[in-house]
């Protein structure tokens, strides 16, 4: 079984996502830490690119409960998605920022600084038709 996104495709890539082993558990995305000056990165990184200083930054699972800092609404969309749909950027618990597509969201109700939740879904499909699988955010529901 493969618990991980990332190395569906191609076994040298790095996988992103830690897949949930029972339905009680969450997804997590991958991310690393250096243990020289304690930053925390997305994707993983091999060497730390705030010090320089460690070789073999530790994989970690980031926080999947995230704030949105600013989104957008995209009307036209690039071949293989479905517009219209949300993008943002969400602050994680470990101190970053990253982008993402936002899900299961009203698009008139989105508003910067509600809390959101980390879900494995479909992004897109590819040329073949085939379902292209990653990371994205919903409301958490209350």
């Amino acid at each position: 079984m493969v618990d991980t996104i990332g190395n569906l495709i191609d076994p040298k890539l790095k996988p992103i996502i830690k897949l949930p082993e029972s339905p009680s558990e969450k997804p997590h995305l991958i991310g690393s830490k250096c243990s020289y000056c304690g930053e925390c990165f997305f994707p993983k990184r091999a060497i730390c690119p705030n010090c320089l200083k460690d070789e073999k930054p530790e994989d970690v699972l980031l926080g999947n409960k995230v704030k949105l800092y600013t989104y957008c609404i995209v009307k036209a969309a690039p071949l293989g998605f479905d517009a219209p749909y949300a993008i943002g950027y969400v602050d994680i618990p470990e101190g970053l920022r990253i982008f993402s597509p936002l899900t299961e969201c009203d698009k008139g109700k989105i508003k910067i600084g509600m809390d959101l939740e980390l879900i494995v879904d479909k992004i897109r499909e590819d040329e073949a038709g085939q379902a292209v699988y990653g990371y994205k955010f919903k409301p958490v529901s209350r």
